[in-house]
C-alpha cells in the first residue's frame, strides 16, 4: 500500500522535474544562442573598426613613402600583417555567425538577416584587397623630382578602394554601420530570452514546490505512525538496549520491516556476545606481541650501538698506530748514523703509505661521526669564488698527474670560457664550513680526475639554484657510470664495475663522504650520467647558506 503511494508520488514528482528541465534546457539554449550572437556581432564590429584604422595608417603610409618621408618597410610589414590578421578573424566570426544563425532558423524559425551574407561576400573581398594593396606597396618608390603626385595617388587610391569592381569604402562603411545597429539588437533580444527564461523556471519551480509540498503533506500523516514506531526502536538499540523489540500487527509493509528490525536486534545481541569474547581474546594476543616487538626493539638497539661503537673504535685504533709509524719513518729519514740510500726509498714509501692510511682512518671517523649525528660544522662567512679557484688549481695539479685538464667555469661564463676576475666578484658569499666544503668538493674533483681519459677535461662551475640557493657542479668526459650503479653510488665501500675495471685502488666511500658533508648543511648531492659521456655531479646548498651582503654570520650551525 505504502509502496505503490511512494511510487507514485514519486512518478510524479520525476515527470514535473523533467519538464522543468525540458524547458530549461530549450530556454538555455536560446538565451546561449542570442548570447552568442551577441558577443559575434560585438567582435565583428571590433575587427571592421581595426581593419579600417589600419588600412587609413596603410594609405597615411604611402603617401609619406611618395613624399620621400621616413616610412620605413617594417611599417609597411606591420600594417599588411595586422590586416591580414584582422581579415582572417573576420572572416572566421562571419562563418560563425552564418552558422549560428542557420541553427536558430532551424531550431527557432528565425530567418537569417540580410546582411549576414553580405558581410561574408565583403570578408572574402577584403582578403582580395589585401593581397593587392600589398603587391602595389612592395613596388612603391618615392617619387622623382618633378614628377607628378595627383595620378600616382590617384591609382593608389584606386587599389585601396577597389576590389572586382565594388567600392571597398562604402562596403566597409555599410558594414560597419550595419553593426553598429545589430550589436544593441542583439543584446536586446539576449535580455528578453533571460526574461522569459526566468519567468519559465519561476512557474515550473513554483508548480513542482506546490506539488511536493502537497505530496509530502499527505505522506507524512500516512507515515507518522509506524516511522515513530521504528525511531523508537533505533534509538533503543543506540543506547545498547539490545534486547527492544518493536510492536508488530500492522499488517502492512512497515510491520515486516519491524520483523526484520527484530530479528537483526537479536543477531546483534549474539553478535556482541561473540564480539565481546573475541575482543578479550585479541587484547591478550596484542598484549602478548607487543611485549615480542618492545624486546626485539631493544635487541636493535644494541645491536646498533654495537656498530657504531665498532666503528669509532676501529678508526681509533688504525690511527694510533698508523701516526707512530710516520713520526719512526720521518726520524729515520732524517737521521745521519747509517747510510740513506740503503733505507730512504723504503722509508718514502712507508710514509707514503702511512699518509695514505691516515687519509682512510680520517674518512672512516668522518663515516663513523656522520652515522652518529656528531659530525659537527663550523660555519663561518666565506667566497665561494676563493673556494672554487683554490679547488681547481688543486685539481689541475693533481690532473697533471693523469694527463687531464681541470677547467674553472662559471654560470656568468656560458660559453665555456674561464670566468675572469670581474665574474667570479659576482659569486655571491656563503655561510658555511669552508674545510668540509672544500673537502666535499676536492673529492667530487678527485673522483673525476682519476676517472678521466688521458687528454680529457674536467668542468667545475656553479649556478644560482631555483630555490634561492646555489649549485656547484662538476662535469668530467671519464668512464661514467653503469645506469643500473647510479643509485647505489653514496653507499659506503661501493664501487662500480667501471671503476674497478679503471682503477684497481679506492675505498668507496668518497661520495658517501661528501653526501654526509652537503648534507650536513642541509642540502643535498646529485649525480647523473653526461652525455655524449662521463659523469656529472651537482652539490646543491640551501638558501641558508648563501650569506646576504653586508650581514653577519650566525654563531653556529646544526647538522
Amino acid at each position: 500500500m505504502f509502496r505503490i503511494r511512494l511510487s507514485l508520488a514519486f512518478a510524479a514528482l520525476v515527470a514535473l522535474v523533467c519538464m522543468q528541465a525540458a524547458f530549461v534546457y530549450w530556454g538555455a539554449n536560446r538565451v546561449y544562442n542570442f548570447t552568442q550572437h551577441s558577443r559575434l556581432a560585438s567582435d565583428i564590429l571590433t575587427e571592421l573598426n581595426e581593419l579600417a584604422a589600419n588600412k587609413q595608417r596603410l594609405r597615411v603610409w604611402a603617401s609619406q613613402r611618395l613624399m620621400n618621408v621616413d616610412a620605413s618597410v617594417e611599417v609597411r610589414d606591420a600594417l599588411l600583417a595586422s590586416m591580414k590578421k584582422n581579415a582572417a578573424q573576420l572572416r572566421q566570426l562571419t562563418e560563425r555567425d552564418t552558422a549560428l544563425w542557420a541553427e536558430m532558423a532551424e531550431n527557432e524559425g528565425i530567418a537569417t538577416p540580410p546582411e549576414v551574407p553580405e558581410l561574408n561576400a565583403a570578408a572574402r573581398l577584403f582578403d582580395t584587397n589585401i593581397a593587392a594593396v600589398q603587391a602595389r606597396l612592395v613596388l612603391l618608390q618615392p617619387l622623382q623630382p618633378g614628377a607628378e603626385f595627383a595620378s600616382v595617388w590617384q591609382e593608389l587610391n584606386q587599389v585601396f578602394d577597389m576590389a572586382d569592381g565594388r567600392d571597398l569604402r562604402e562596403l566597409l562603411g555599410g558594414a560597419i554601420e550595419r553593426q553598429r545597429r545589430a550589436v544593441p539588437m542583439a543584446r536586446a533580444d539576449t535580455e528578453r530570452g533571460l526574461r522569459e527564461l526566468r519567468t519559465q523556471a519561476v512557474g515550473m519551480a513554483i508548480l513542482t514546490l506546490a506539488t511536493a509540498i502537497v505530496l509530502a503533506l499527505h505522506l507524512t500523516r500516512r507515515l507518522q505512525r509506524p516511522l515513530d514506531r521504528l525511531l523508537a526502536g533505533t534509538r533503543a538499540l543506540q543506547a545498547g538496549a539490545l534486547d527492544h523489540r518493536v510492536e508488530t500487527g500492522s499488517r502492512d509493509e512497515f510491520d515486516r520491516v519491524a520483523e526484520h528490525f527484530n530479528a537483526m536486534a537479536a543477531e546483534l545481541q549474539e553478535h556482541r556476545r561473540m564480539a565481546d569474547a573475541a575482543r578479550r581474546r585479541l587484547e591478550d594476543a596484542v598484549e602478548a606481541r607487543t611485549a615480542e616487538l618492545r624486546t626485539a626493539h631493544e635487541a636493535l638497539q644494541r645491536s646498533d650501538e654495537r656498530r657504531r661503537q665498532l666503528f669509532a673504535d676501529l678508526s681509533h685504533e688504525l690511527r694510533t698506530p698508523a701516526t707512530a709509524i710516520r713520526g719512526e719513518a720521518e726520524i729515520a729519514l732524517r737521521g745521519g748514523d747509517r747510510p740513506p740510500a740503503e733505507y730512504r726509498q723504503t722509508l718514502v714509501r712507508i710514509v707514503g703509505a702511512v699518509e695514505q692510511l691516515t687519509g682512510v682512518v680520517e674518512d672512516l671517523m668522518l663515516v663513523a661521526r656522520a652515522e652518529a649525528d656528531q659530525l659537527v660544522m663550523r660555519p663561518a662567512r666565506m667566497c665561494l669564488g676563493s673556494l672554487l679557484r683554490d679547488a681547481a688549481e688543486q685539481a689541475e695539479a693533481l690532473g697533471a698527474l693523469h694527463g687531464v685538464h681541470v677547467r674553472l667555469e662559471s654560470a656568468l661564463a656560458p660559453d665555456g670560457a674561464a670566468p675572469t676576475d670581474d665574474d667570479l666578484s659576482e659569486v655571491p658569499l656563503l655561510h658555511a664550513d669552508a674545510e668540509r666544503l672544500r673537502q666535499a668538493l676536492m673529492i667530487v674533483l678527485d673522483n673525476a680526475v682519476r676517472y678521466s681519459h688521458a687528454g680529457g677535461t674536467v668542468r667545475l662551475g656553479w649556478r644560482m639554484a631555483g630555490d634561492g640557493g646555489v649549485d656547484i657542479e662538476v662535469r668530467d668526459e671519464g668512464i661514467g657510470i653503469d645506469a643500473e650503479e647510479l643509485p647505489l653510488v653514496f653507499q659506503r665501500f661501493m664501487r662500480g664495475s667501471r671503476a674497478r675495471a679503471h682503477r684497481a685502488d679506492g675505498t668507496g666511500i668518497g661520495l658517501s663522504i661528501a653526501q654526509s658533508i652537503v648534507e650536513a648543511h642541509h642540502g643535498h648531492v646529485a649525480i647523473e650520467s653526461a652525455q655524449p659521456g662521463g659523469t656529472r655531479v651537482r652539490l646543491h646548498l640551501p638558501p641558508a647558506c648563501v650569506a646576504p651582503a653586508g650581514a653577519q654570520a650566525p654563531e653556529g650551525l646544526q647538522p
